[in-house]
């Protein structure tokens, strides 16, 4: 045999020792779903454990559950190279961890929290244990019906803004107006206005003149998970993210943070050394519940320090726009490309104005069919593509084995579109959820469930009934040349699903 001059056959044998050694030690690792029962497609060297066809194809999250059900059943496994997880789509199973067994499953992810930044890192999302239950307690009586009915009139008064910009696109534009730019900057000031009573009102800016907060918001949601490397390696190698964390490494470009980190701190002291009093905003709940780092250390069980303050202020921005965009384009999309739908939701719009004579809390509340189609649109839409949960003891959960420390993936996408489970899934079908008594919560789960589901559902959930009766108030919505036929492809970006592509719409004044 040839050996290479530089190598001595020492050498040569130590190398390949090492190599047998490793590949010894991952075979190893590729025994834990199989020793613990768990079917799953064998791992290759070559495909990096099973994740492979993730890295730059976002398209696989969403749909590789529907291949993996068919050919391994609704609890299978998976390899992120090394690291195992298991997908679990069984309803039963999927309760117990959200509620019955919270105490063994309050942790929602271990990748990913540590490199958003020293300010990102204290958000209610990357939080866990005693410093999570503080700051829900702390936030959500910010969410009560109370609270929302004051915040109210801050989401009319943007929405009456956008309502203008809709007017003026039946003038100059034929109605024609791309959704996602629309919705994109009404949902951004309700959220700015809600947070911070920052008035940006970024409808009326024409194009070219915007405001540095909405290319912040932007450049936050520019980055795509699957194609980053260094994320990558912190799924593969869960202590690469402690070295990056180190560094203070951040998948949120910096200046954002800090832009937004600077905003809420100069705000705070403004509103110290303000005499007059502030409107109900989240800041201001927040300032009100605000404690120091003794407070906690003392192990005060309520309230806020000011970085906690200031990084769900931004949260809340962030957040907020993000899904309440995407939610809001796609429901207008789904009103107007289902005529007779929308006109159903007219007239209970109609209705209720009869009744209550104004857009208010109670009136929206009341309006069930326009939530049936808010509902309908986030199960055919999901916001998220995957929730998931971590037990922190070994635990056995209807015969199947969890072992501490390993993800559990719950497939929010790939179950709102199981066809075992809806009947044509891919088809807009707002009276599938009339009874929300017999759809199953732990399947239809667009805000997550269980305590550690979305904070800001009820408010979410109001600004886009608020949006959407203003607009059909006063508009019909319609499809253009430039519409997409449906179902919308969605793609997955930064951390939510959202629509691939532009969305044009028209609006035309609605005839009395």
């Amino acid at each position: 045999m040839y050996i290479p001059s530089f190598l001595s056959v020492e050498t040569l044998v130590l190398l390949i020792t090492s190599l047998v050694l490793v590949r010894i030690y991952i075979h190893k690792k590729w025994q834990f779903l199989k020793n613990i029962n768990i079917p799953h497609i064998q791992p290759t060297i070559l495909q990096l454990g099973t994740v492979r066809p993730f890295i730059g194809n976002s398209d696989w999250m969403m749909n590789s559950h529907e291949y993996c059900k068919r050919k391994l059943g609704k609890i299978y496994g998976a390899y992120l190279f090394l690291t195992p997880q298991i997908t679990v789509a069984d309803p039963d199973i999927i309760k117990q961890m959200y509620i019955k067994e919270f105490a063994t499953f309050p942790t929602r992810q271990t990748s990913l929290t540590k490199i958003n930044g020293k300010v990102m890192n204290t958000t209610i999302l990357m939080t866990e244990g005693e410093q999570w239950k503080r700051i829900r307690n702390t936030l959500t009586p910010s969410f009560s019906t109370a609270k929302l009915k004051e915040m109210l009139g801050i989401m009319e008064d943007c929405c009456n803004h956008a309502i203008n910009i809709l007017i003026k696109t039946t003038q100059n534009d034929q109605g024609k107006f791309e959704a996602k730019s629309v919705f994109g900057k009404l949902a951004l000031d309700i959220t700015c206005s809600a947070a911070f009573s920052v008035d940006t009102h970024p409808q009326e800016l024409k194009d070219g003149q915007e405001p540095k907060i909405i290319k912040m918001v932007k450049q936050a949601f520019g980055f795509e998970i699957s194609r980053s490397p260094l994320v990558m390696l912190c799924f593969m190698f869960p202590a690469f993210e402690e070295i990056l964390c180190k560094l203070d490494y951040s998948i949120i470009p910096k200046d954002t943070v800090n832009y937004f980190a600077n905003l809420t701190k100069s705000l705070i002291d403004q509103r110290k050394h303000s005499t007059v009093k502030p409107r109900v905003d989240l800041m201001q709940l927040m300032l009100n519940d605000q404690i120091s780092v003794e407070d906690v250390a003392k192990g005060k069980s309520k309230g806020l320090t000011q970085l906690e303050i200031t990084s769900n202020s931004v949260l809340m921005v962030l957040a907020g726009y993000d899904t309440s965009a995407n939610a809001l384009t796609l429901l207008a999309y789904n009103l107007a490309t289902h005529k007779h739908v929308q006109k159903k939701v007219q007239e209970e719009i109609d209705k209720m104005l009869e009744k209550y004579g104004s857009l208010t809390y109670e009136a929206l509340n009341s309006m069930k069919y326009l939530g049936m189609c808010l509902n309908e649109t986030l199960r055919l839409y999901p916001p998220i593509a995957v929730n998931s949960r971590i037990p922190n003891r070994d635990i056995t959960i209807n015969g199947v084995f969890l072992p501490k420390g390993i993800q559990v993936i719950v497939p929010v996408y790939g179950m709102s579109r199981d066809e075992e489970i809806w009947e044509e899934p891919l088809k807009f079908k707002p009276e599938r959820m009339e009874d929300m008594r017999s759809v199953d919560s732990m399947i239809f789960q667009p805000f997550g469930g269980g305590p550690r589901g979305c904070i800001g559902m009820r408010f979410a959930v109001l600004e886009i009934k608020l949006a959407i009766a203003k607009i059909l108030q006063d508009f019909n919505l319609d499809v253009c040349e430039n519409t997409p036929k449906p179902p919308v492809q969605l793609e997955f970006k930064s951390t939510t699903l959202k629509p691939k592509g532009d969305i044009y719409l028209r609006v035309t004044p609605k005839s009395n």
